[in-house]
């Protein structure tokens, strides 16, 4: 039968669990120290038998090979805090490590001062253990910069998984931020296209609680709209022409020959991949309402 055309379907922001906190807990005093933060959320030091931790990491980090959310901590921050310059307790360390833990990330949180004196070998010392090939970095605010110098000396194979950098409490300041000078253009191009803005409400118009659930929402925005770029590329080889077996068998060994020089920046694989790349960075993905 006829009647009237359906409405289309409204936009459906992606489930995020809320952690379990009692409703009679008192409020979280700041860690004092790595250890002190450890034995209050059942952690781990990190790396493992170092005689002085750069960080601290969950109990997951080194078998989840799903998610990992990294935080970079404010400049001159103490072990076991975060971002100390978010208002009204937002960048408190405790409510963001349970929001991952219900949300299925495991987590790493540097010192501060041993990530300065040695971004790269800390940063691998630490990371190098995590199997995670989804990493998100939640940088304090004007610390962003920081990413850029551990990532410095990595190959590009290595960073490919490092899929959204972003400093979730730093209002209106600059995005991006002023990457170090002299890093790679890869790893340049590479943090252009995984940095966004946080929406300003975040900084303190909307209660913290609020803004860890978006946040977290965002994230899994992220994770969905890289999946179906994933999707899209997979589905695209189907239709290659010149790389597939199929396609070289229809070639003469004259033709495969001359194929070995090819311009492999430009082929046929090249562009199917850029082309899923511009996609994905231009896919209208909004961020989630802010009230």
């Amino acid at each position: 039968g006829g009647g009237a055309p359906a409405a289309p379907a409204a936009s459906v922001a992606p489930q995020v669990v809320k952690p379990t906190v009692r409703l009679d807990e008192a409020p979280a005093l700041a860690p004092t120290s790595f250890h002190d933060l450890a034995e209050r959320l059942d952690l781990m030091l990190a790396p493992p038998g170092a005689e002085k931790p750069t960080a601290v990491v969950s109990k997951d980090f080194p078998r989840n090979v799903a998610r990992l959310l990294v935080l970079l901590p404010s400049e001159g921050a103490p072990e076991g805090a975060w971002d100390t310059a978010a208002k009204d307790g937002r960048g408190d360390v405790v409510p963001i490590v349970r929001w991952a833990a219900a949300n299925g990330y495991a987590v790493c949180l540097f010192s501060d001062s041993a990530l300065r004196a040695s971004p790269p070998t800390v940063w691998d010392n630490v990371l190098r253990g995590s199997p995670a090939g989804s990493v998100s970095v939640l940088a304090a605010t004007g610390v962003l910069p920081l990413l850029g110098a551990a990532l410095a000396p990595m190959h590009q194979l290595l960073y490919g998984r490092f899929r959204l950098a972003l400093a979730p409490f730093a209002g209106d300041a600059r995005s991006p931020p002023a990457w170090p000078e002299g890093i790679p253009s890869e790893l340049a191009q590479h943090l252009k296209t995984i940095t966004a803005k946080a929406p300003v409400a975040w900084a303190a118009e909307v209660r913290p609680a609020v803004a860890l659930q978006e946040l977290f929402e965002l994230l899994a925005l992220r994770e969905s709209r890289f999946q179906r770029g994933e999707a899209r590329k997979y589905a695209g080889f189907q239709d290659l022409k010149e790389n597939d077996m199929p396609g070289l068998r229809r070639m003469n060994a004259d033709q495969r020959i001359k194929r070995l020089d090819r311009d492999r920046g430009d082929d046929e694989l090249a562009r199917l991949l850029r082309k899923n790349e511009r996609v994905a960075d231009g896919d209208d993905e909004d961020w989630p309402d802010v009230d």
